[in-house]
């Protein structure tokens, strides 16, 4: 059977003070930002992810080459590579 390392106390200390800030971090953010923020920012979310599905293509999962793409998204597309599916292919 291992046996279970001894982890030393200045270790313990610095691990109960890391969490202990976090914690800390976190009530402070929470009092800082009440739940109807969030929630806005949620919604805020919401509409600029289905702004974004407007320009995918649900088969192949890529941005669908268009002139009406944002600068962000046509240069993540360009990177990754355009929807070359029959249905979304540009048309010459």
């Amino acid at each position: 059977m291992p046996e279970k390392k001894r982890v030393p106390p200045w270790e313990r200390a610095q691990l109960s003070f890391t969490l202990a800030e976090r914690r800390r971090l976190r009530k402070v953010e929470e009092n800082e930002r009440p739940g109807k923020a969030r929630l806005l920012d949620l919604e805020e979310n919401r509409k600029r992810l289905a702004e974004i599905r407007k320009h995918f293509c649900p088969d192949c999962q890529r941005y669908i080459q268009s002139d009406q793409l944002p600068k962000e998204e046509r240069k993540i597309g360009e990177e990754q590579g355009f929807c070359k599916c029959a249905r979304n292919a540009p048309k010459p």
